[in-house]
């Protein structure tokens, strides 16, 4: 039974979702040298019949309002517009025979996923189709954070796969101006919001070491450093999570905790993570703005070991992840922070598990990512890991204001050396002690 109502289908504005206000403010609050993007990009081999993948591209975008959506600017903030089917277009580049193509569109890529986008009237949703040979191309399409989450990402890239070999699909059962405004009619208080409210009181500034002195205004300037851990490693840490009866995820936050508090000297590290947000069944294939954030705030007092450390994050993570819908914008009025430009609010580190998928299965073709590298980051350090069959790959994104690359490259290798420690022995203190001679 659906739960969101659709709204008029004259209607051609829709105020903001409380998840979009608040990535609103993070992309105007702090000056920036790039816009949060989400994006798909794909190295597709085969025999691409390409006016019929673009076809496809633009009835994906007619499909869903999300990627037909700008923000105009009124008396009261900006609101979102709505344009009609039958604007988006893919932009074809063509690269082939070129000697260096690969590497062209390694750069072109890294140019879309990077860019400064205008928030008011500005595009905010690009195609772009890059021809190596007659059966080597690269798709890549970008869309703003403000827009879409990476669950669309998926949705998006199914999608477009789907309509390119002629499936038929049924309607969205929602637009994402319904999810708005639903959200901001169904907005309340409640217990989940006293829970975080109370939870949260008080959380302090993590008070990392610097190499440079931190700027009065924070910025996006990010650089990142990345590990790989072998099947080995990563089946250790699977063994560890069921042995104490928690999951990967947790494991490798307890990990991380370990790091940030060993280095801070602090016993209260409070950490965010993101969570899809899709708890309604109209939001599953829906495109839009879903995702939220969650700040898990560890206590590590009392010299615990990492298995008591570890059952303390199991606890607060169930207990977080139960109470997931609310907007994370509601809970930072509800804690109501000290206000502090060169930090971000309640956390300044993130840290995400992912899940990865292999491109869309395709009769005659091989969809598989392209790289491509998007560091900007508003807080101190993004942690992003991906489990695969090779084991475990780890991204740490830092504030290249704040830190040097040498220091990020040792945190890093730090939270490695921890993770290995816990699968080895559990029982270990999590501060070691330290004897005099």
């Amino acid at each position: 039974m659906q739960v969101i109502p659709r709204r008029a289908d004259t209607a051609t504005t829709a105020p903001l979702s409380l998840l979009q206000r608040r990535m609103w403010h993070l992309c105007t609050a702090y000056p920036g040298t790039a816009s949060p993007i989400v994006a798909v990009t794909n190295r597709i081999a085969g025999p691409l019949d390409v006016p019929a993948f673009t076809a496809a591209v633009a009835a994906v975008c007619d499909r869903h309002d999300a990627l037909r959506t700008v923000f105009a600017l009124g008396d009261d903030g900006p609101v979102q517009v709505i344009a009609p089917p039958g604007g988006t277009e893919t932009e074809l580049v063509e690269l082939g025979g070129a000697a260096d193509g690969e590497r062209r569109a390694l750069e072109l890529v890294g140019q879309l996923t990077g860019a400064l986008l205008d928030l008011d009237g500005g595009q905010l949703v690009r195609s772009v189709l890059i021809r190596l040979a007659d059966d080597d191309h690269v798709w890549c399409f970008t869309v703003h954070h403000l827009l879409a989450d990476g669950e669309s990402a998926m949705v998006i890239a199914r999608e477009v796969a789907a309509l390119y070999r002629g499936a038929a699909l049924p309607d969205p059962p929602i637009g994402y101006a319904d999810f708005a405004s639903w959200q901001l009619a169904e907005a309340a208080g409640g217990d989940d919001l006293a829970y975080w409210a109370g939870q949260l009181s008080g959380v302090p500034v993590l008070e990392l070491p610097c190499d440079l002195p931190r700027p009065p205004v924070k910025s996006t300037r990010a650089d990142q450093v990345d590990l790989h851990l072998d099947a080995v490693h990563a089946d250790a840490v699977d063994r560890l999570a069921r042995a104490q009866r928690a999951t990967p995820y947790m494991v490798l936050l307890t990990a991380l905790l370990t790091v940030l508090a060993r280095r801070s000297g602090q016993d209260d590290v409070c950490v965010g993570t993101p969570v899809s947000g899709r708890l309604l069944v109209e939001t599953e294939d829906a495109v839009g703005l879903f995702g939220n954030m969650i700040a898990l705030r560890a206590d590590l007092s009392g010299a615990p070991t990492f298995a008591q450390l570890l059952a303390r994050v199991r606890a607060v993570t169930i207990a977080g992840l139960g109470r997931q819908s609310v907007p994370f914008g509601q809970v930072v009025a509800a804690v109501d922070p000290p206000r502090d430009p060169s930090r971000t609010q309640v956390f300044q580190v993130i840290f995400a598990l992912h899940t990865q998928t292999a491109g869309p299965a395709e009769p005659g073709l091989d969809w598989r990512p392209f790289g491509s590298s998007a560091p900007q980051i508003l807080h101190d350090l993004v942690l992003d890991s991906w489990r695969g069959p090779s084991g475990l790959d780890l991204t740490l994104r830092y504030d290249t204001g704040l830190f040097r690359p040498e220091t990020a490259a040792a945190m890093a290798e730090q939270f490695a050396t921890v993770l290995r420690a816990m699968a080895a022995d559990a029982d270990q203190p999590v501060f070691p002690v330290v004897t005099g001679g």
